[in-house]
């Protein structure tokens, strides 16, 4: 019995050691696994959070833009509003208008730098004398009007 009992407890011994040796080897990379299970989760986590901060600094770019395309469209129409541009506008169809008219009328040419002339002369004349006093003195009256009121007072004198 004591031979049985030694081979037994031999071979209990040895099969314990290798249930050890497999039990630990087992317990390393179940170790080394969680490690890395770590620093997967670390990295994803620094991953997100910088895609979060990524995201967060896109939202208020787009939102700035928005409010930058917002500012430009109210300065354009409010540019495109201003006094004066439907008169340059008008203006600008009338100069192309007169340029057409000399180009296909033979005698609208002469009588349109006769004429052009003649308001060339006006203007001068209400930018400096009487005219001009008159203006300024009288600003709401109409441009007949004071036209008027300058010839009676050139005549006057």
């Amino acid at each position: 019995m004591d031979f049985e009992a030694t081979v037994f407890g031999t071979g209990l011994g040895l099969g314990l050691l290798v249930a050890l040796g497999i039990w630990l080897n087992k317990w390393r990379v179940n170790s080394s696994l969680r490690k890395e299970l770590d620093n997967m989760k670390k990295h994803l986590q620094t991953q997100l959070s910088i895609n979060a901060k990524g995201y967060e600094e896109m939202q208020q770019e787009l939102k700035r833009l928005k409010q930058e395309n917002e500012n430009l469209r109210i300065t354009v129409a409010t540019l495109s509003n201003k006094p004066g541009r439907t008169e340059l506008r008008t203006l600008q169809t009338w100069d192309k208008a007169v340029r057409i008219m000399t180009v296909n009328s033979p005698g609208f040419a002469p009588a349109w730098e006769m004429a052009l002339a003649e308001a060339s002369k006006e203007v001068q004349e209400i930018d400096t004398g009487v005219k001009a006093l008159v203006r300024r003195v009288f600003p709401m009256l109409p441009q007949e009007l004071s036209s008027a009121h300058s010839d009676e007072v050139n005549s006057n004198n």
